[in-house]
């Protein structure tokens, strides 16, 4: 009955689905980032700029201008995900009012920046317009029949939404769900299920290929348009593999800034709640499409800490990472750690009815639904209202059913418990990330003013200076030792510089020369995405 009288009053919503979006507008979400910029610790700039010309911002939180090893979070790749943009700036919001003296050592040596809204583009339209579009500013052709937005969306029951169309046959691969009359969900032949709908997105067929408002506004969803393993000539990937300004603005800031050691997106993917698995095969072909051995045992590290920290949003959703996303073409063509996570999704919720499913193993659909009904989402899931529709004549034809933008995307108030626990959990991953300190250096005096300099690196952080497929990759800068001796000195064995593997976590490695001279010798050790470190040793 109480679901009932809950469906009654979603129906006299007018604009159901903006009764409780609260998204903020584009020049308010402009507002956050410049109110957050004015912190003494953050520096506001300007990756580069949209398709459409709008600056894509970043928001540096640091001590200092120095490099320092540095976490990048990036959120807003896909247009679809507001949600990730919003909890980009609640994350930057709890980062800043830690302690005082608990941040200001958290920056001693390292850096967190953030790029909030990379696909500005896609969040300034979707923040005001009837259905989200994954895709920048530029025009394309969706369906690639040679037109462009020649079959945009249409509000056919002008309630202010685009939801799902059903049209009634007498043997449709649709079903009602059994608890949630306002949900389809695919019939199972397999259990003897029957179904009676077709289901389509709320529109009209206007080219006549057989889709419903699939050529409308939306151009490139940049989240499609990286290297690694590019989709050719599929929706909305783009001409070819980098050819957005935004997708080129992203690698060009990894690039041109080194110490850029982690990289963590806020998506829709998940490398975090399920870490990366080794697979052999795949690693040991010519283009590497799996993790290393030993990175995917850090990606099993910090995907323990991850889970441990999400424990009450209950257990997320796997969500494979697609061909030509972001994160993937981080780890594998700019070899920085990249980690991946919604950083939102719908938790199992208790349904009180008498025939509800267990929370353990529920479907999709069904963890959904009861959260809809749990927390009354408004506009979620819509009645049914019957339509005339002019493509199919005489058929019974409805509008309703989800609204797919709150799959991903919920009221922005229950954004704020993720929000503060990605925080927590970032300010974890940013201390595991390697951190090097120097043994006492040991000095043997060999006769004839010839020196044995003998010292020992060690790596006292939870991860390595760089991932191990880093040292397949030439354009990454290695670990490095540099000496420098006085004139009145030189080298009988080892080099003023040298080159080094990556150093794991935990691990240590030593350094050893033979100088003959005495006086002072300064030692420089490490990489940009570890830090340097640098000390003198009297002769």
């Amino acid at each position: 009955m109480k679901y009932w009288f809950l469906r009654l009053c979603l129906a006299c919503i007018p604009l159901g689905a903006s009764a409780q979006w609260n998204y903020p507008s584009y020049d308010a979400l402009k507002g956050q980032i410049q109110s957050i910029s004015s912190n003494k610790l953050v520096e506001q700039a300007s990756i580069g700029k949209s398709f459409s010309g709008e600056q894509i911002p970043v928001l540096k939180i640091q001590s200092s201008k120095e490099a320092k090893p540095t976490l990048l979070i990036v959120a807003g790749v896909d247009g679809k995900h507001l949600a990730g943009s919003i909890n980009g700036l609640s994350v930057a919001k709890h980062i800043l009012a830690l302690p005082a003296a608990e941040l200001l050592t958290l920056l001693s040596d390292k850096s967190i920046w953030i790029v909030p809204v990379l696909n500005v583009d896609a969040y300034k339209r979707n923040a005001q317009t009837l259905d989200w579009a994954s895709g920048n500013g530029r025009q394309i052709d969706n369906d690639r029949d040679g037109r462009i937005d020649e079959n945009p969306n249409v509000d056919l029951n002008k309630d202010g939404v685009i939801s799902q169309m059903r049209v009634k046959l007498p043997a449709g691969p649709f079903r009602s769900h059994a608890e949630h009359p306002d949900l389809m969900v695919v019939a199972d032949r397999t259990k003897s299920e029957s179904g009676s709908y077709e289901l389509f997105k709320e529109g009209l067929d206007t080219d006549q290929d057989g889709l419903f408002g699939e050529d409308g506004l939306g151009g490139v969803n940049i989240d499609r348009n990286f290297t690694f393993e590019y989709p050719f000539f599929e929706h909305e990937t783009g001409d070819y593999a980098a050819s957005e300004p935004e997708t080129r603005a992203i690698i060009d800031l990894i690039f041109e800034h080194p110490q850029i050691a982690t990289v963590l997106h806020f998506g829709l993917q998940n490398n975090l709640s399920v870490p990366e698995q080794f697979d052999p095969r795949k690693a040991s072909e010519r283009i590497t499409k799996s993790w290393t051995s030993n990175d995917t045992q850090i990606s099993a590290i910090i995907s323990q800490l991850y889970n441990k920290d999400m424990k009450s949003l209950g257990d997320a959703p796997k969500m494979p990472a697609g061909r030509g996303n972001f994160s993937s073409t981080v780890y594998y063509h700019t070899g920085k750690f990249s980690f991946v996570t919604p950083s939102w999704w719908i938790p199992s919720q208790a349904d009180t009815s008498k025939k509800a499913p267990p929370n353990q193993g529920l479907k999709d659909e069904d963890r959904f639904a009861n959260w809809v009904r749990a927390k009354q989402i408004q506009g979620a899931i819509l009645p049914w209202t019957k339509i005339d529709h002019p493509y199919f004549p005489g058929q019974e034809v409805e509008v309703g059913g989800v609204v797919d933008k709150f799959r991903q995307n919920p009221p922005v108030e229950h954004l704020e418990e993720s929000g503060r626990l990605h925080a927590d959990f970032i300010v974890k991953l940013t201390k595991a990330m390697a951190k090097l300190e120097f043994s006492a250096p040991k000095v043997t005096n060999l006769g004839d003013d010839v020196y044995r300099i003998e010292i020992r690196l060690f790596n006292t952080g939870a991860m390595p200076v760089y991932p191990e497929i880093a040292d397949r990759i030439k354009h990454v800068s290695k670990m490095k030792s540099i000496l420098e001796i006085q004139k009145s000195q030189k080298f009988l064995s080892g080099k003023r510089l040298q080159l080094y593997p990556t150093l794991a976590a935990g691990g240590s490695t030593n350094f050893s020369w033979l100088v003959k001279g005495k006086g002072k010798v300064q030692l420089t050790v490490g990489c940009p995405s570890a830090g340097e470190k640098t000390i003198d040793i009297t002769l």
